[in-house]
C-alpha cells in the first residue's frame, strides 16, 4: 500500500501552552471505545475530572463537554489538556491523537494532510520552500475501496498531478495558474457528467490569457456569501462582513492598493501557491464521492482570493501584516469551512454556477 503526504508533515509538532489558538474549543469530541475503557483506568485525580467532563451529544453518544466559553471542560488554565500532560499522550483519543492529521484511504492509496486550521499546520504550509510531496510503499496488500469505478481514481489521480505542476509553475502569476486548474477542471467536469473517465486521461490544462475583470465584485460577493454560513465563531462573520465594505470602499484605488500591498509583502505569492497545492491535494480527490471535480477546483482559486484580500485589507488597517496574522486567517477559513461539511458543501456546489461566480474571470483580471 502506498503512503504520501506533504513532506513539511514531518515537522510538525504541537505547540502546546503556545499555541495561540487552541484545538481544543469548538469541537465536540467523542471518544473511541477503547479511550472510553481506557479512562476507566485513569489515576485519579485525573479520573474524576474525565468522568465529570464527559457527557452525551444530540445523538446520544459520549463526547466531551463544552463549556459556555467554548473551550473542553478538561483545558486547563495553562492550555493543556491534561491527560495528555499529567497522563501521556497514549492515553489521548484517537481523534485528539491524530489532530491535525486528517487520513483518507483510497484502497491502495493513504494520504494524510496537516489541517491548517491549526496554527502551526498553517505556518509550516506557508513558510514552506514549495509545496512537495513524498510518498511509500509498505509493500502490503491495498485496502478495500468499495463502491469507487477505479477508472474514476485513476483519472483524478493522473489529473490532480497535472493541476498542482500547473501551480508549481513559477512562470505564471498564482491567478493565472489558479484560473488555468479551474478550466483544467470544468473540462474533466464534462467528463466525469457523461461517465467518460477514460477520457479524462485526454484533458490537458491549457494556459488562458489574462484579460478577465470583476476580481474586487466576486470577492466582496465570496465574502457576504462565506459571512452567511453558520460559523463556529461569530468574529468570522463579522470580519467578513466588514471587510466587505473596506473592499467596495476600495474600488477607486483598487489596482493601486494592490500593488502596494505586494510590494511591501513579496511572499504572498509563495503562501498563495502553497495554498492552493494544499487545497487541491486534500479536495480534488474526494470527487469520488460525489462527481463534483469542477467545485473544488474553482474552491482553490475562491478561497486564494478570499485570503488574499482579507491579508490585504489586515496590511491596509495596520500597515504592516505580520505571518502569524496571516496564518490565523488561513486557520480560521479552515475552521470555519473546510470542517464544517455544510459549510464546505454549500461552497462547492455555489460555485459550480458560473453565471453567479465567473471565477475564471476574475482570476484572470489583469
Amino acid at each position: 500500500m502506498k503512503f504520501r503526504q506533504p513532506e513539511y508533515n514531518r515537522l510538525f509538532c504541537c505547540m502546546g501552552g503556545d499555541c495561540p489558538d487552541t484545538c481544543c474549543r469548538d469541537w465536540s469530541i467523542v471518544p473511541d471505545e477503547e479511550a472510553l475503557a481506557d479512562y476507566e483506568r485513569a489515576p485519579e485525580p485525573l479520573g474524576s475530572a474525565i468522568q465529570n467532563a464527559l457527557t452525551h451529544d444530540d445523538d446520544g453518544d459520549v463526547c466531551f463537554a463544552l463549556r459556555e466559553d467554548g473551550f473542553c471542560a478538561l483545558l486547563t488554565e495553562d492550555g493543556l489538556c491534561p491527560i495528555q500532560r499529567d497522563w501521556g499522550e497514549e492515553h489521548l483519543c484517537a481523534h485528539c491523537a491524530a489532530y491535525p492529521r486528517f487520513t483518507e484511504e483510497y484502497g491502495c492509496l493513504s494520504e494524510t494532510a496537516l489541517a491548517i486550521s491549526c496554527p502551526e499546520a498553517a505556518r509550516l504550509l506557508m513558510e514552506a520552500e514549495a509545496f512537495r510531496l513524498e510518498e511509500r510503499d509498505d509493500g502490503g496488500e491495498d485496502g478495500v475501496f468499495d463502491g469507487v469505478d477505479p477508472e474514476l481514481f485513476a483519472a483524478l489521480e493522473e489529473s490532480r498531478g497535472r493541476a498542482l505542476a500547473v501551480l508549481g509553475d513559477e512562470g505564471r502569476s498564482v491567478w493565472l495558474r489558479l484560473a488555468d486548474v479551474a478550466a483544467y477542471a470544468d473540462d474533466l467536469q464534462d467528463c466525469i457528467d457523461f461517465g467518460a473517465y477514460e477520457a479524462m486521461g485526454e484533458c490537458e490544462p491549457e494556459p488562458l490569457e489574462a484579460g478577465g475583470k470583476g476580481r474586487l465584485a466576486f470577492t466582496a460577493r465570496l465574502m457576504e456569501f462565506c459571512a452567511g454560513l453558520e460559523p463556529l465563531r461569530p468574529a468570522w462573520s463579522e470580519l467578513l462582513e466588514r471587510r466587505k465594505e473596506e473592499l467596495w470602499g476600495l474600488k477607486k484605488t483598487y489596482g493601486e492598493t494592490c500593488a502596494a500591498f505586494e510590494r511591501a509583502y513579496p511572499a504572498w505569492e509563495r503562501h498563495l501557491t502553497n495554498l492552493a497545492c494544499y487545497l487541491v491535494f486534500r479536495h480534488w480527490h474526494k470527487t469520488v464521492n460525489d462527481d463534483a471535480l469542477y467545485g473544488r477546483g474553482a474552491m482553490a482559486g475562491a478561497v486564494c482570493l478570499l485570503i488574499y484580500h482579507l491579508c490585504l485589507l489586515q496590511w491596509r488597517e495596520k500597515g504592516c501584516l505580520f505571518p502569524g496574522d496571516e496564518a490565523a486567517l488561513w486557520s480560521a477559513f479552515s475552521r470555519e469551512i473546510e470542517h464544517l461539511d455544510e459549510n464546505l458543501t454549500d461552497l462547492i456546489e455555489n460555485l459550480f454556477d458560473n453565471e453567479t461566480w465567473p471565477l475564471i474571470a476574475a482570476l484572470c483580471e489583469k
